[in-house]
């Protein structure tokens, strides 16, 4: 695993600090709690025992407790099925390519507010009126991470109603430059 990793805390994490409900052996409570979206994995690993870092830092990925910090920003969404794979028009997204790899200085980088209403208008148009809570959820959505939550939210259900297709190109449709 690489040690330069970072992870912050979803909203289930932060929500499991207080209640418990995991019940989570103590070594992994004690990373989810150390998680801060500025610690690396090379941080966390001095609370655990030597080797064990891999395995709590899964568990908690897995168990929807945190993920990895991007370093792309808002539309890097983790999502239930696992991160959509790099493709041509999702890394052209991404910004221009170096001899070093992409340039993350992208000089138009894509707002909350957009994405937000790129969110809304892809839900309501796949599912109509039935989307209208999760439509008005996400409009709400003040921070990355509840509009993350979200949209992970919306995935399920767009997966539920019209199959997992349409759920990964609805997400598709978020990262995608206009």
């Amino acid at each position: 695993m690489d040690g330069t990793l970072v992870y912050t805390k979803t909203p289930i994490g932060i929500a499991e600090i207080s209640l418990r409900s995991a019940q989570l052996p103590m070594a992994t409570r004690r990373v989810l709690i150390m998680i801060d979206g500025k610690r690396t994995i090379d941080d966390l690993s001095i609370v655990v025992k030597p080797g064990e870092i891999e395995g709590v830092v899964a568990t908690l990925e897995s168990g929807g407790l945190i993920q990895r910090v991007s370093q792309f920003g808002a539309l890097d969404v983790p999502t239930v099925y696992g991160r959509e794979s790099e493709s041509s028009a999702g890394a052209a997204a991404l910004g221009p390519v170096t001899a070093e790899g992409f340039d993350e200085r992208d000089p138009n980088p894509i707002t909350l507010d957009e994405v937000k209403r790129r969110a809304v208008r892809g839900l309501t148009e796949r599912l109509g009126p039935t989307a209208d809570s999760l439509a008005m959820r996400l409009e709400g959505c003040r921070t990355i991470e509840e509009f993350r939550y979200c949209v992970r939210e919306a995935e399920r259900f767009i997966s539920s109603a019209l199959g997992r297709d349409t759920a990964q190109e609805y997400l598709k449709s978020l990262r995608r430059r206009a």
